[in-house]
C-alpha cells in the first residue's frame, strides 16, 4: 500500500499558496535538520582540534624528554671518563706503595740513612775545584795594584 505525505500532494487551485507554505515548511525542516547537522559537525571539528592539540602537546613533551635523555647520556659519559681517570690515578698512587713494600719485604731494601749516603763527583770536577782554590790563593794583581805598589 502506498502512503503519500500531504506535502507531496499538489493541489492545483492553491498552487501559489502551497508554494509559500511548502517553502516555509522546507526551510523549517532544513533548519531543523541543519541544526542537528551543524551540531554534529561542530562536535566533530572540536574533537579533531582537541586531538590535534593533544598530539602536538605529546610530541613537544616527547622532544623535551628526549633532550633530557641526551643530557643525561652526555653526563653519564663524562662521569665514566672521570671515573676512569680516577682509577688510573688511584692505581698510580697505589703502585708506588706496593713497589716500596715489596722492595722492603722481598728484596730487603731500605732507605739509606744520612751516614750511608755518599756524594760522588766526576774526577774533572775535583780538578776544577782545586784549581779554583789555588787561583784564589795566588791571585794575580791588576794593573792598578801594580802601579800603586
Amino acid at each position: 500500500m502506498l502512503k503519500f505525505r500531504k506535502s507531496n500532494i499538489k493541489k492545483p487551485e492553491k498552487e501559489l499558496d502551497n508554494k509559500a507554505t511548502t517553502s516555509r515548511n522546507l526551510v523549517s525542516e532544513k533548519s531543523e535538520y541543519s541544526y542537528g547537522f551543524i551540531l554534529l559537525m561542530s562536535i566533530l571539528v572540536v574533537a579533531i582540534l582537541a586531538t590535534g592539540i593533544s598530539t602536538s602537546a605529546q610530541i613537544h613533551e616527547y622532544r623535551q624528554k628526549y633532550e633530557d635523555l641526551q643530557d643525561i647520556k652526555r653526563n653519564y659519559m663524562d662521569l665514566r671518563v672521570e671515573y676512569r681517570r680516577l682509577l688510573i690515578e688511584q692505581q698510580t698512587f697505589s703502585t708506588t706503595q706496593k713497589i716500596a713494600s715489596r722492595a722492603v719485604t722481598e728484596l730487603h731494601m731500605y732507605f739509606p740513612s744520612v751516614k750511608d749516603k755518599m756524594i760522588l763527583q766526576p774526577y774533572w770536577l775535583k780538578e776544577q775545584k782545586t784549581q779554583k782554590k789555588s787561583s784564589k790563593v795566588n791571585k794575580p794583581t791588576t794593573k792598578n795594584e801594580e802601579v800603586s805598589q
